[in-house]
């Protein structure tokens, strides 16, 4: 079991979404790095809310350090 610690994020609201709304949130993987230092990886993410009617609501990026330190 691990832990993830984030480290910087990045969003963009593009448009409303409204309580009755059915959401996708999708995150991907964009590059993973070792990091001896911090004794993890630190992995780059991209992501977005889709609205009911598939269109991007909110953009987001971030970076996270993930470790086997708890």
């Amino acid at each position: 079991m691990g832990a993830m610690v984030g480290l910087e994020f990045w969003v963009r609201f593009r448009r409303p979404i409204y309580a009755d709304e059915t959401i996708r949130l999708e995150w991907l993987v964009i590059r993973v790095t070792p990091n001896e230092k911090l004794n993890g990886d630190i992995v780059e993410l991209r992501g977005r809310i889709r609205a009911q009617d598939g269109q991007t609501a909110v953009g987001a990026k971030g970076r996270v350090l993930v470790t086997d330190r708890l």
